[in-house]
């Protein structure tokens, strides 16, 4: 069995090919929408959102990243349900939100720094914004 912590990841879905690539390089992303993210992929909304509640509140940590000029929505119903249960949260162009400042929460400049908060290691990605 992995030690490597479960992280669920919060953004929008343009971003999911980098959490699969993420997944499939050894990080243990838990957060099944990004293998549906794709328009008519998803086959029932309500079982999706059961998930991603399910998903965020369980995992060992969430991250939630966004791009400058990008409008989160689900990613604040993930980021409430890891709240909620005491889910560490490390979020990622998110300065501008009140959120941020919830005690659970920590602020991070780039994927990597979140990354390695998460695992306890050292991370190197390409373009890790």
């Amino acid at each position: 069995m992995s030690t490597e912590p479960t992280i669920y990841m919060a953004s929008k879905t343009a971003h999911a090919p980098r959490w699969r690539d993420l997944r499939a390089s050894g990080f243990r992303i838990i957060s099944t929408w990004i293998d549906e993210a794709g328009v008519g992929e998803t086959q029932c909304f309500t079982d999706l959102w059961r998930r991603c509640v399910d998903e965020a509140a369980g995992a060992d940590a969430l991250i939630v990243y966004r791009q400058p000029g990008e409008v989160l929505k689900g990613a604040f119903v993930e980021v409430g349900a890891a709240l909620a249960v005491g889910t560490p949260v490390y979020a990622i162009g998110c300065d501008e939100f009140s959120f941020v400042n919830h005690a659970g929460v920590t602020r991070c400049p780039t994927l990597a720094e979140a990354l390695a908060h998460v695992t306890g290691r050292a991370v190197t990605l390409e373009a890790a914004a």
